[in-house]
C-alpha cells in the first residue's frame, strides 16, 4: 500500500514538473513574438498581451475529463445451446489485453511510432519546437508526435494544424501521463489505432491482412502492418505493396537500432515480399439469421434497450464509426437467438437435397418453424446460399423470413376464420360450380373464379370446401364477408405484411413470407392465442449485464371455439383432403396452397408443439413450376400436395423423432356453435329462364335441386309447373327442392322391333338407345303365353302395338308377349 502511495506521489510530482517544463518550452517558442510586443507596446501593455497569449496556448489540464474512451467490440450472435452463428460488425474492433499481445508486435509498434515511449514523459519537445518555429514562419505544422500525443490528438485535442492545438496537445499529453501508466496508454493505443481496411487495433489488423492470430505474425508482417498507421491510403498493404515494403524496412531498421531484433533477423525479414490475404467477411453459419437479428435491433432500438434512435442502436451494436472521434464504446453484445441449430441444419440439408444447386433457372424452397407455446422461431432455412447470384443477376434474401410469396389456397383458413367470426357456419352450403362470374362493387367487369380442376357443379359445405380446397366457394366467401375483414383477420393472427383488401386475397393474391404464414397458423394451433414470433431471446453487454430478456406474452385474438373449429377442419385436410402426403401419423393439421399458374406451392401445418411452413418456387421471379427437376425427379407440373406436403413431412419427421405425441386440447364447449345448420329460404323462380338459372338460384341459397319433367300438350316446354317446398319456405341449407317443369308435348316415335329378345334385353333397348335417340320413355307390361316352340320360351313373341307403331312418351303402354313352356 505504502509503495503504491509513493508511486502515485512521484508520478504527481513528475507531472507537475513536466507541465511546468512544457509551459516553459511553449513560452520559449513564443519568445520572438514577445520581444516584438515589448518593443512596440511598452513594458506594461506588452506584459499583459504576453500573458493573454500564454493563457491562450497553454490550457489548464487539471479540470479536464481525460478518461480514455471505452473501445468498441464485435457483437456476437449465439444460439441458446451456445453455437456461434456469426459476428455483427461494421467496425472491426477487437480489443485485447496488453499482456496477451506478443512482444514482437509491441516492439513493431514502438519501432514504427515511438521508440522512446517508455523513456520520455509523453512529449517530444524537439518536435514541438520544430512545429512552433514552422508556424511562426508561416510554414506547415510538423509531425513527430509520441504515442501519448497521438492518443490525445485522436480523443481530446483534435487534429487542427495550428500552434495552439499543438501546444494544447503537449500539455494534455503531460497530464495524461500523470493520470495513467505507460502500459495503460499503450494498451489503449494498440487497440484503438486505425490500420485501414476497417481494422481497429492490432488483433483486427492481423486477421484482416494476414488471416492470422497475433502470435503467428512474422517480423516482416508485424513491421509492414504498422505502416498504415501514418497514412492508411498511402501505405495500403494490398494496393501499394512496394511503398509499404520500403516503409516496412525502415520500421525494421528502427527496431534494430533500438535493440528489439538482431541484424540477421532484420536482413532476412527485409527479403520477404509484402503478402496479404484477400479481404474476408466474418464467417456466418446462418447469414440470413444474422441479417435478421441485425435489422431487428437497428429498427427497434427501444424494444431491445439499445437507445431510442437508429444511430443509438448502431453504436450499441457495432461500436463507434471511424469518423466520430467523440464517440466511445459500443459493440461487444452477446445476442442469443431462438434458433435450433440442429433443426436449422437439417432443414437446410433437406432443401439442398430437394433443390440441388446447379446452372440455369431452378426452383428452390424455404422452411420456417415456430414453437407454438412461445412464438420462438426455431428454423429459418432457405434452399439457396445467402447472397448466391441468381440467373437474373439478383441475390437471394432471407427466403423464409423476408421472401414474400403468394400463398394461394394456404390463405383460405384465414378466410374461413373470418367467415366463422362473421356469422357463417362450417355447415353452411355454397355453390361450388366452376367457373363462376362474380360481380362486386367497384369492378367494371366480373371476377372469373375457377376451381383447380376448372370444373364442378352443385353445393358443398364450407368445411368440405376447405378440405377439398374449392376456390369458387372461397371467392364467394370473400365477397360475403368482405376482403377488409379477411385482411384484418390475417393481421390479427400474426401476418405483418401490408395486405391490399381485394376479393382475391382469400385465395392468396397478397404476398406473405413463409414465417408470417407459419406464425398465423401457430395461432390456430394455440386455439386462438397469439404469441408474436420472435428471434432474439437475450442480449448481454460486453460486461455480461443483461440488456434485454424476451418475456413470452400472449393475446387471445380469436374465440377459442372458433379456432378449435378451424383446427378440426384442417385436420381433415391431412386425413383425407389435399394434404394426405404430409401425414405424420400423429395429431396434426395443415393446408396446401397453389398460386395462380403454379408459380408458388405451399404446405403449412402444425402439431400441438410446432408449426412449420414450406414454400417452393423461384427466388428471383414468378415462373410456372413446370418441367422442373425436384428431389431427383422430373416434374411436368408441380402440385402443392405432391411436393411441399411430402417435403414438410420429411422435415417434421426429424422434428418429432424424440418428441412425445401430444393431442390438441379438448374441443371447447363453444365450438359447436360454428357447426350450426344454416337457415335459408326457397328462392322465387319467377322470371328465371331455364334450368341453368334455376340451379344458380338454388345453389346460391345453399339448396340442392331435383328437376321433374311433366309433358303437356297445352303448356309450353320449360315452364315451371311447381316447386316443392314452395318459394319462401324456410329450410336448412343442404336440403333438396323439387322443381317440376313442363316438357311440352310428349315426344312420339315408332316402336322398335323387340321380337326374339328377352324382357331384360328389351328393357335395355327401350331405356337405352331408343330413349336416348327419341326422348320417348316407354312403360311396358309383360304377358306370358304357352308355346310349343322351345326357341320362343322366355322370348318376346309379339308386342301390342306392333313394331313400327307410333308410341308416345309417358302415355303409351307396350305389352310384351313372352313365350312359356306348356304347363310352365
Amino acid at each position: 500500500m505504502d509503495e503504491n502511495i509513493h508511486k502515485a506521489e512521484r508520478r504527481d510530482r513528475r507531472g507537475h514538473k513536466l507541465l511546468a517544463l512544457t509551459g516553459l518550452i511553449v513560452a520559449g517558442l513564443l519568445g520572438a513574438t514577445w520581444v516584438g510586443l515589448f518593443t512596440f507596446l511598452g513594458a506594461n501593455s506588452a506584459f499583459g498581451t504576453a500573458t493573454d497569449l500564454q493563457a491562450r496556448y497553454i490550457p489548464d489540464p487539471k479540470p479536464m475529463e481525460l478518461d480514455l474512451p471505452d473501445l468498441s467490440r464485435l457483437s456476437e450472435v449465439h444460439t441458446s445451446d451456445g453455437v456461434l452463428l456469426g459476428i455483427l460488425t461494421e467496425r472491426n474492433s477487437q480489443p485485447v489485453p496488453l499482456e496477451e499481445i506478443p512482444e514482437l508486435v509491441i516492439n513493431a509498434v514502438l519501432g514504427a511510432e515511438d521508440a522512446d515511449f517508455f523513456e520520455h514523459e509523453g512529449i517530444d519537445f524537439s518536435a514541438i519546437a520544430r512545429a512552433g518555429l514552422q508556424d511562426l514562419r508561416g510554414g506547415q505544422i510538423q509531425g513527430g508526435s509520441t504515442i501519448t500525443q497521438q492518443v490525445v490528438k485522436q480523443n481530446f485535442a483534435g487534429n487542427e494544424l495550428s500552434l495552439e492545438r499543438k501546444a494544447a496537445e503537449a500539455v494534455i499529453a503531460a497530464e495524461l501521463e500523470r493520470r495513467y501508466t505507460k502500459e495503460e496508454i499503450l494498451e489503449f493505443y494498440v487497440n484503438s489505432v486505425f490500420f485501414g481496411a476497417n481494422a481497429y487495433g492490432v488483433k483486427a489488423a492481423a486477421e484482416e491482412y494476414y488471416g492470422k492470430d497475433l502470435e503467428e505474425l512474422t517480423l516482416a508482417e508485424a513491421a509492414a502492418m504498422m505502416t498504415p498507421i501514418r497514412n492508411p491510403t498511402l501505405y495500403d498493404l494490398r494496393r501499394n505493396p512496394e511503398v509499404v515494403r520500403r516503409a516496412r524496412n525502415a520500421v525494421i531498421d528502427n527496431m534494430v537500432g533500438e535493440g528489439f531484433v538482431s541484424e540477421a533477423a532484420a536482413r532476412l525479414a527485409k527479403t520477404e515480399p509484402v503478402r496479404t490475404v484477400p479481404h474476408r467477411e466474418f464467417e456466418q453459419l446462418v447469414p440470413q439469421v444474422i441479417k435478421a437479428v441485425n435489422d431487428e435491433m437497428l429498427n427497434n432500438p427501444s424494444r431491445y434497450n439499445l437507445g431510442t434512435t437508429f444511430t443509438d442502436a448502431k453504436r450499441a451494436v457495432f461500436g463507434c464509426p471511424a469518423h466520430d472521434t467523440e464517440c466511445e464504446g459500443g459493440g461487444g453484445l452477446q445476442v442469443t437467438v431462438t434458433l435450433d441449430f440442429r433443426l436449422q441444419e437439417e432443414a437446410t440439408r433437406i432443401l439442398r437435397k430437394w433443390f440441388p444447386p446447379g446452372p440455369g433457372v431452378r426452383p428452390t424452397g424455404a422452411i420456417a418453424t415456430v414453437e407454438n407455446r412461445t412464438g420462438a422461431i426455431r428454423v429459418m432455412a432457405g434452399g439457396l446460399e445467402f447472397g448466391e447470384d441468381l440467373e437474373a443477376g439478383q441475390r437471394p434474401y432471407d427466403l423464409a423470413g423476408k421472401g414474400r410469396q403468394n400463398p394461394g389456397s394456404a390463405f383460405k383458413p384465414i378466410g374461413l376464420a373470418a367467415a366463422l367470426e362473421n356469422g357463417w357456419s362450417l355447415n353452411s352450403y355454397w355453390d361450388w360450380t366452376s367457373p363462376q362470374e362474380l360481380e362486386f362493387p367497384g369492378s367494371t367487369r366480373p371476377w372469373i373464379c375457377n376451381n383447380f380442376s376448372r370444373s364442378g357443379e352443385g353445393i358443398r359445405t364450407l368445411e368440405s370446401a376447405l378440405v377439398a380446397s374449392t376456390n369458387t366457394v372461397f371467392c364467394q366467401v370473400s365477397l360475403a364477408v368482405g376482403a377488409d375483414k379477411v385482411a384484418e383477420m390475417a393481421h390479427r393472427l400474426g401476418v405483418k405484411s401490408q395486405l391490399n383488401p381485394v376479393p382475391s386475397i382469400i385465395i392468396g393474391s397478397q404476398a406473405v413470407s413463409p414465417l408470417e404464414l407459419t406464425a398465423a397458423y401457430s395461432t390456430f394451433a394455440n386455439y386462438g392465442i397469439r404469441h408474436d414470433a420472435y428471434l432474439i431471446e437475450r442480449i448481454e453487454d460486453a460486461d455480461g449485464n443483461v440488456v434485454y430478456q424476451h418475456e413470452v406474452e400472449e393475446e387471445r385474438v380469436i374465440d377459442e371455439g372458433l379456432a378449435a373449429a378451424v383446427v378440426a377442419t384442417m385436420k381433415k385436410v391431412v386425413q383425407f383432403g389435399t394434404g394426405t402426403r404430409a401425414d405424420l401419423g400423429r395429431p396434426q393439421a395443415g393446408k396446401t396452397g397453389t398460386h395462380q399458374n403454379i408459380t408458388d406451392v405451399w404446405f403449412v401445418g402444425y402439431i400441438p408443439q410446432y408449426t412449420t411452413g414450406v414454400w417452393v418456387g423461384h427466388a428471383d421471379a414468378q415462373r410456372p413450376l413446370r418441367n422442373v427437376q425436384i428431389n431427383g425427379q422430373q416434374w411436368g407440373s408441380v402440385s402443392s400436395s405432391r411436393v411441399p406436403a411430402p417435403l414438410w413431412r420429411e422435415f417434421m419427421e426429424i422434428v418429432v423423432a424424440d418428441l412425445p405425441v401430444e393431442d390438441f386440447p379438448p374441443e371447447p364447449e363453444g365450438m359447436s356453435a360454428y357447426y350450426a345448420d344454416q337457415p335459408t329460404e326457397v328462392p322465387s323462380l319467377e322470371g328465371l329462364g331455364g334450368r341453368g338459372a334455376i340451379k344458380d338460384a338454388m345453389y346460391k341459397a345453399g339448396l340442392n335441386v331435383n328437376f321433374v319433367k311433366e309433358f303437356s300438350l297445352n303448356i309450353p316446354e320449360g315452364k315451371v309447373l311447381g316447386v316443392s317446398p314452395p318459394p319462401g319456405s324456410k329450410l336448412t341449407q343442404g336440403r333438396s327442392v323439387t322443381v317440376t317443369i313442363s316438357g311440352g308435348a310428349p315426344p312420339t316415335a315408332g316402336l322398335p322391333s323387340l321380337i326374339g329378345l328377352t324382357v331384360e334385353q328389351a328393357d335395355g333397348v327401350l331405356n337405352g338407345p331408343f330413349r336416348e335417340e327419341t326422348g320417348v320413355s316407354i312403360n311396358y307390361s309383360v304377358q306370358r303365353v304357352e308355346t310349343t316352340d322351345p326357341a320362343q320360351v322366355d322370348r318376346i313373341i309379339s308386342t301390342r302395338p306392333g313394331p313400327g307403331a307410333p308410341v308416345t312418351a309417358f302415355e303409351t303402354v307396350v305389352t310384351l308377349v313372352v313365350g312359356k313352356a306348356p304347363g310352365g
